[in-house]
């Protein structure tokens, strides 16, 4: 077997990060599940472009999702980082669809 004369790396198009103050993510919560590795949430979302999108959680992202349900309408935006005495943490606002 001959080895390839180049490689393409392969993207990830349906995992998405929080990376900028501003960022939102909206749709459908699908589902919500522990990761072994972490200790933090991963959650799926439908979003509104019907779309499947997952997302990991942080201890504060994570307590903000304890007690919603799946499914469930949400809307989550990356509002602040602050400091602490580890390294800084993301602060999360998440919002409820009401009918």
């Amino acid at each position: 077997m001959k080895q390839p004369k180049t490689w393409k790396t392969i993207e990830n198009k349906n995992f998405f990060r929080f990376e900028n103050i501003g960022d939102t993510i909206s749709g459908l919560l699908m589902s919500k599940e522990k990761s072994s590795n972490y200790g933090v949430g991963i959650y799926s979302i439908k979003t509104f472009e019907s779309e499947i999108k997952r997302f990991h959680g942080s201890t504060q992202l994570d307590d903000l999702l304890l007690n919603v349900t799946v499914p469930c309408y949400i809307q989550i935006t990356f509002i602040d980082t602050v400091e602490t005495k580890l390294s800084p943490m993301k602060v999360f606002e998440v919002k409820v669809g009401e009918n």
